[in-house]
């Protein structure tokens, strides 16, 4: 059996079901603009947390730094166009390239780390390329970011007119994602990331490389954080450090897992389509307010589905689901309640002597 096959089975043909539904949302449902950059949004940045959940959902590393990879592909792809006027196209596969790259190098330093260690590493590296990034402005754009070349309808550019385009673009993005996290779960290496979560030292007792299992996860899970990047910068024309390896960012990609999930299937999925449009709706609605109040509201939220549940939804529909082990009758008066111990355990109890002479 095909994996597609097998994806299909596993998931009782729910993951079709939802593709379909989702790829013809802009033919009977999204009938305004604003609806429509919100579902690109959420499919883009659900691709970037698919990934994120391969090694902090699977591998329990907590990463607040797959804005790095996600802003490397941004900027690969708008720099090789705006400074060197190459194909865009090129520019995703380059980017993608470099997120890789930089992950192994990057990898081979933090991941020696662990628990609260890796996650504040992860953390300052993206303020650090966020700085860097402002820096050199003769370069990168500075502060004031870089803005793509207005080419109009030129698919061959990565250019479309139609946004619906860049809605099924990013829709096939996701549904990648989505297989590619699937096929490491059921993988060796996704076996090796759980049992490193669950207990690294056993796992290395067993024989699990542990050091190089979580450099190829954090690889791996790097390639969907650098095309969502590179589609959200296609589709917005513009970039700068802040919209790229910011902490809003940063912060995101991992909140999404979270509230959906992290370290389940469809845990990434369930926290975008709650998470992105309701930043975006909030964005858009409390802008009169002062500023920041948009983000409070968001953190409430958060907080309070993270109060309820902090496993994440996914768990909340899952311990629903559990049934409940029947409550164990008391004994009536009179009768004798029977030894909760295994017979040979009973058997095996050796005697007591009766008296202290042990007659």
């Amino acid at each position: 059996m095909t994996a597609l096959g097998k994806l299909l089975r596993s998931t009782g043909g729910l993951g079709t079901v939802v593709l379909v539904l989702v790829a013809s949302l802009p033919l009977w449902f999204i009938q305004s603009s604003f609806v429509l950059s919100v579902a690109t949004l959420t499919l883009i940045f659900m691709a970037a947390s698919l990934g994120w959940n391969v090694i902090s959902g699977f591998g329990g590393q907590i990463s607040f730094g797959h804005s790095i990879f996600f802003g490397l592909g941004a900027y690969t792809t708008a720099l090789l166009q705006v400074r060197y006027h190459l194909n865009a196209y090129v520019g995703v596969v380059l980017g993608v390239v470099v997120a890789v790259v930089l992950a192994v190098l990057l990898g081979a330093v933090t991941l020696r780390l662990r628990g609260i260690y890796f996650s504040l590493a992860t953390f300052a590296l993206t303020l650090v390329f966020a700085i860097l990034t402002g820096h050199y402005e003769g370069f990168t754009g500075g502060e004031v970011g870089l803005t793509l070349p207005l080419l109009g309808d030129a698919p061959g550019q990565f250019s479309f007119d139609n946004k619906v385009v860049f809605y099924w673009i990013a829709t096939l993005l996701a549904a990648l994602a989505f297989v590619a996290t699937w096929l490491v779960l059921r993988s060796r290496l996704g076996l090796q990331l759980r049992a490193i979560q669950a207990d690294q030292e056993a796992a290395q007792a067993s024989g699990v490389l542990a050091f190089r299992v979580k450099l190829v996860g954090l690889a791996i899970s790097a390639v969907p954080a650098a095309l969502a990047g590179s589609v959200y910068m296609q589709y917005v024309a513009f970039i700068d450090p802040d919209s790229a390896f910011g902490a809003t960012v940063a912060t995101q990609i991992a909140v999404i897992a979270f509230v959906g999930g992290a370290g389940k299937l469809w845990g990434p999925v369930i926290g975008a389509v709650i998470l992105v449009p309701l930043q975006q709706l909030l964005n858009s609605s409390l802008s009169a307010y002062p500023a920041g109040f948009n983000l409070v509201v968001y953190a409430l939220v958060v907080l309070v589905i993270l109060w309820i549940e902090p496993r994440g939804i996914m768990s909340m529909r899952i311990r629903r689901r559990t049934p409940r082990p029947p409550a164990r009758d008391a004994a009536p008066p009179g009768d004798s309640v029977p030894d909760p111990r295994p017979v040979d355990a009973v058997s095996a109890t050796p005697s007591v002597p009766t008296s202290r002479n042990g007659s």
